[in-house]
C-alpha cells in the first residue's frame, strides 16, 4: 500500500492510517464525564457517610474543577483507565478512614456505575461532522483506527450511535486485553497489525498524553485537537498541529 498525502489544516503529510481518540475527539468530552464524575461522587459519598470535604478531595484528585464544571487534560478523569481510576479514588476513601477493602468495594460500586453506565442519548455529542470527515478519509484509500480508555461496551454503542462503526479498521478499548494508552505500545501494536510501521501513523487526541504517547512512539504527526479535556495551551507544545475537529484532516488534492 502506498502512502496517501493527508492535509491536516496547514500541514501536508504521507500517512496510511490516523488513530484517533474517542471523548474529546469524536465525540464532547465534556458532555460525557463531568456530570459522570459529580454523579458517582454524590452517590458515594452518601453512601460512605462523608460529606463536603470529601467531595472536594476526591474532584481535585480526579483533576475536576467542580464550580466551573471543568477537567483538568493532564488529570486521572481524563487519561485514566477505568481500573486505574476506580484504585484512584479508592485511595481518597482510605484517606478518609475507610479501610481499603471496604473503599475499592464502594469504589467499584458507585464510581465504577456510574463510569460504566450506558451511554444515554445526550451524552453523545459528535464533535462536527464526523461520518462525513470519516467517509472522506476511507473512500480516499486511508485507515481509521480509535484507541480510547474507555470501556469497549461504551464505546460500541457511541460509535452505533454515530453510525460511524464501519469506517474503522480497528478499535482499541481501554479494558481490552494488552497494552492501555498512553502507553506507546498501543500504537506500535496498531501498526503491526495492519502491517504498517509507526511512522506511517498520524495520531489524534485532546490531551497531552495522547500527544506524548505518539510523539515517544515516532508517528507521522502528532494532532492536538482543541475543545477537549486539554486547552490549547496545554496541547501545543506537544502537538505538530492543532485543529478544531476531525474536519480539517482530509486527503491531499492531486499533487
Amino acid at each position: 500500500m502506498n502512502k496517501s498525502h493527508i492535509q491536516i489544516a496547514d500541514i501536508e503529510v504521507a500517512a496510511r492510517c490516523v488513530v484517533f481518540d474517542k471523548d474529546g475527539t469524536l465525540i464532547d468530552f465534556h458532555a460525557v464525564w463531568g456530570p459522570r464524575l459529580v454523579r458517582g461522587a454524590t452517590e458515594l459519598s452518601v453512601a460512605a457517610g462523608l460529606g463536603d470535604a470529601f467531595l472536594a478531595h476526591l474532584y481535585r484528585t480526579a483533576g475536576y474543577d467542580a464550580q466551573n464544571s471543568k477537567t483538568s487534560g493532564q488529570g486521572p478523569l481524563a487519561t485514566a483507565p477505568l481500573h486505574q481510576f476506580i484504585v484512584i479514588i479508592a485511595t481518597v476513601l482510605f484517606q478518609h478512614g475507610i479501610i481499603w477493602d471496604k473503599a475499592l468495594e464502594l469504589s467499584n460500586q458507585y464510581m465504577g456505575a456510574a463510569m460504566t453506565a450506558t451511554p444515554a442519548t445526550q451524552e453523545i455529542a459528535p464533535r462536527g461532522a464526523v461520518a462525513e470527515s470519516l467517509e472522506r478519509l476511507v473512500e480516499a484509500g486511508i485507515l481509521a483506527v480509535i484507541a480510547t480508555t474507555d470501556n469497549r461496551h461504551a464505546t460500541n454503542i457511541m460509535l452505533n450511535a454515530l453510525e460511524v462503526e464501519l469506517f474503522f479498521t480497528d478499535i482499541r478499548c481501554g479494558d481490552d486485553e494488552g497494552p492501555v494508552k498512553p502507553d506507546v505500545s498501543v500504537l506500535t501494536e496498531i501498526a503491526h497489525s495492519l502491517r504498517l510501521k509507526v511512522g506511517d501513523l498520524i495520531m489524534v487526541g485532546d490531551t497531552v498524553s495522547d500527544l506524548a504517547m505518539a510523539r515517544k512512539a515516532g508517528v507521522a504527526l502528532s494532532v492536538g485537537i482543541t475543545g477537549g479535556a486539554g486547552s490549547a495551551e496545554e496541547l501545543a507544545p506537544h502537538a505538530d498541529v492543532l485543529i478544531e475537529d476531525i474536519g480539517e484532516i482530509r486527503p491531499a488534492g492531486p499533487r
